[in-house]
C-alpha cells in the first residue's frame, strides 16, 4: 500500500517536470518489476500461512528498495538544485573544519577503520535482525513492522528527491571523498557503495533516521531487545560520517526526523487499518 501512494506522487513529479522519463526503461523496467513482484504475492497470499507470507512479503519490498533508491538520484534534480554547498558551509560553520574530510584522517589505523566500517554494515542487518524477532516472538506484528519500515524508506527517500544533496563521498574532490579499506567489513561496505551507491540521499541521513525509527518500534513492542540494538545505531551514526557518506548535519537531521517519520507512518497504518476493519466488517 505505502509503494502505491509512492509511485503515485513520483508519476505526478515527473509527470510536471520531466514527462520524458517515462519512455525510459529503466524507470519502466523498475515499476513493471514492483507489479510482478505484488502480482506474485497477490497469488501466494491464500496459499502459505500469513505468518510465513508477512515475512516473506516485508524482506522482499525491503530488498527491493535499492531500485527505489537509486531511482532518486535521477529525480533529485528535477524541482530543486543539490544543496552539498549549504551543508557542508554548516559543517564548517559548527566545527571549523569538515569532519567528513578529517574524522577517517585522524582516525585512520585498522581498528577503528574496521569498527566504523562494521557500525555502517551493522545498518542493512539491522531491519532483517528485527524481522527474525518478530518471525520468533511477536509474528502477528510482522505486517505493522513492514509496513513501517517500508513506509519510512518512501518517505524519506521522497524527501531525497524535494531536497537534494548528493553527501561528501560525491560532493569533494579527491582524494578528500575517499578513504581506504583496511579489512573484511571495510571491503564489503566499499562492495556494496560500488555496486549500490549513487549521488543522492545525503539529507537527512535515512541511515540514522530508519535505525532509529526501529530502535522506536522495537521498544514499543518488544522493549527488552532494545538495549542490544542501540550500541549498533550510536556506532551507525559515527560511521556515516567517518565513511564520507553523510554530513555531520545530515546525521542530526536524521535523528530529529526519525520520531516524526515513525509517528506519521504508525497513524498511517492505524488509519488504513482502520478503514479496511471498517469497509470488511
Amino acid at each position: 500500500m505505502p509503494i502505491l501512494f509512492y509511485f503515485c506522487g513520483i508519476e505526478l513529479v515527473v509527470l510536471f517536470t520531466q514527462p520524458s522519463l517515462f519512455l525510459d526503461l529503466n524507470f519502466f523496467g523498475v515499476r513493471l518489476l514492483f507489479l510482478i513482484i505484488f502480482l506474485a504475492f497477490l497469488f501466494l497470499k491464500n496459499k502459505i500461512s500469513s505468518k510465513i507470507f508477512y515475512l516473506v512479503e516485508g524482506i522482499t519490498i525491503y530488498a527491493l528498495m535499492t531500485f527505489l533508491y537509486k531511482e532518486t538520484a535521477i529525480l533529485n534534480t528535477l524541482i530543486f538544485p543539490k544543496i552539498d554547498g549549504f551543508l557542508s558551509h554548516l559543517d564548517q560553520k559548527i566545527f571549523g573544519f569538515q569532519p567528513s574530510i578529517e574524522f577517517s584522517k585522524h582516525f585512520n589505523s585498522l581498528y577503528f577503520s574496521e569498527l566504523f566500517y562494521f557500525g555502517y554494515f551493522s545498518y542493512y542487518l539491522l531491519p532483517l535482525a528485527t524481522f527474525l524477532i518478530i518471525y520468533l516472538k511477536i509474528p502477528q506484528k510482522i505486517e505493522e513492522f513492514s509496513f513501517i519500515l517500508i513506509a519510512s524508506f518512501l518517505l524519506y527517500y521522497f524527501t531525497f528527491i524535494l531536497i537534494p544533496a548528493e553527501g561528501p563521498q560525491f560532493y569533494f574532490p579527491f582524494p578528500e571523498n575517499t578513504i581506504e579499506a583496511k579489512g573484511i567489513f571495510g571491503n564489503m561496505v566499499k562492495l556494496i557503495q560500488k555496486n549500490g551507491e549513487v549521488p543522492t540521499a545525503a539529507f537527512p541521513s535515512s541511515h540514522v533516521g530508519i535505525s532509529w525509527i526501529v530502535i522506536f518500534w522495537l521498544y514499543q513492542n518488544f522493549r527488552k531487545s532494545v538495549k542490544y540494538f542501540i550500541p549498533f545505531v550510536v556506532l551507525l551514526m559515527f560511521s556515516t560520517v567517518y565513511i564520507k557518506a553523510h554530513y555531520f548535519v545530515d546525521v542530526v537531521a536524521g535523528f530529529i526526523s526519525a520520531p516524526i517519520v515513525f509517528f506519521l507512518t504508525f497513524k498511517f497504518y492505524k488509519f488504513l487499518n482502520h478503514k479496511l476493519d471498517v469497509r470488511f466488517n
